[in-house]
């Protein structure tokens, strides 16, 4: 029944190619995996490497008007005690919205459409590697900025030369709050050989009644270059301030320290890819982690991997991760295989 019923939604979906374009991306991509804790415990077996498939269109509504859209939706390969499960596995699970665009720019309604662009370029890392610095909204304090993980509104400019720049803005995380709104802001600059992103974004944070319980705010400064063919450089560095008023109970993942600082963190990425050998190193250092003064966050990111083609690749990737605080580093290893179509 499950694959009479895909069959009919891919169905439909090639016969509306008559009225709209209508595109089918994605990735399966899985590894055999090994992890340690900080508190030593060792795990090991197959986890899925951030497999997905996408549904995208837009429709041409004349005068240089479209309609457009995406759904992404993850899949995982595997139940996996190492963090992958497929009981999330449905469709929209990704960064989805649907909007128009023209002249003007474009104006789009969903989840996944922030503005503020952390994680500027990451190095083309697999899995462990895949994430940007250390930052406050979204990140520390578990919660996803302005549409991040929740419903947004974005309007993004059309392109000045080389500048396009965008806003985003989501409402309170429960109906009828006027309190934990957020809002982004971020620009770009692109040439072939070098790039730059700057981006500001603000969370309004509440308590469980939906009472204001403080903010916090982040900035983000990144660049990346092409010294030559083959190889890329970048850095990105967040600057996330918490609230002098911030509660600890309200929406924050961690205990609100008696004497908070600014927590600044800075990432590091290299890739060297003269052909099918791609091999990639990062670094990340975080200061006043959580921001809790003098504590401080260092990771360390080995990756390499081989294209066998044009849509498959093996991988391979090594994460070491120490918190001042935690008396031992969390390890990761990864070996695994990955398709695209």
């Amino acid at each position: 029944m499950e694959l009479k019923l895909a069959c009919i939604a891919l169905a439909g979906l090639c016969s509306s190619a008559a009225f709209a374009d209508v595109s089918i991306t994605g990735k399966i991509s899985g590894a055999y995996a090994w992890s340690k804790s900080v508190n030593g415990t060792s795990l090991n077996g197959v986890k899925d490497a951030e497999s997905e498939i996408d549904f995208a269109g837009r429709e041409d509504l004349g005068n240089g008007l479209k309609a457009i859209w995406q759904m992404n939706n993850n899949v995982h390969i595997a139940d996996s005690p190492l963090g992958t499960s497929a009981s999330n596995d449905t469709f929209a699970s990704g960064d989805t919205w649907l909007g128009l665009s023209g002249g003007f720019g474009a104006v789009k309604l969903g989840h996944g459409v922030n503005a503020y662009g952390d994680g500027y370029w990451n190095g083309y890392f697999y899995d462990l590697g895949d994430h940007g610095p250390d930052k406050g909204v979204g990140g520390v304090i578990g919660k996803g900025d302005a549409g991040g993980q929740k419903g947004a509104i974005k309007y993004e400019t059309p392109a000045f030369g080389h500048v396009n720049a965008a806003v985003s803005y989501a409402t309170a995380e429960n109906a009828g709050s006027s309190n934990g709104n957020a809002w982004a802001l971020g620009a770009n600059w692109e040439e072939a050989m070098f790039g730059v992103h700057v981006g500001y974004t603000r969370q309004a944070l509440v308590d469980g009644s939906q009472n204001d319980a403080g903010h916090v705010t982040d900035w983000v400064l990144a660049g990346k270059v092409m010294p030559f063919a083959g190889l890329i450089l970048s850095a990105e560095n967040d600057h996330s301030i918490l609230s002098s008023n911030a509660l600890t109970g309200s929406v924050l993942s961690f205990a609100v320290p008696s004497s908070k600082g600014a927590q600044n963190s800075l990432s590091l990425r290299a890739e060297y890819k003269p052909k099918r050998l791609a091999l990639r190193a990062g670094y990340i250092h975080t200061h006043n982690y959580e921001y809790d003064c003098n504590v401080k966050h260092n990771e360390y990111l080995l990756g390499v991997s081989y294209d066998l083609s044009k849509h498959s690749s093996m991988f391979a990737e090594y994460l070491h991760s120490k918190v001042d605080s935690n008396a031992q580093a969390s390890e990761g290893m990864e070996l695994g295989l990955r398709v695209t179509f």
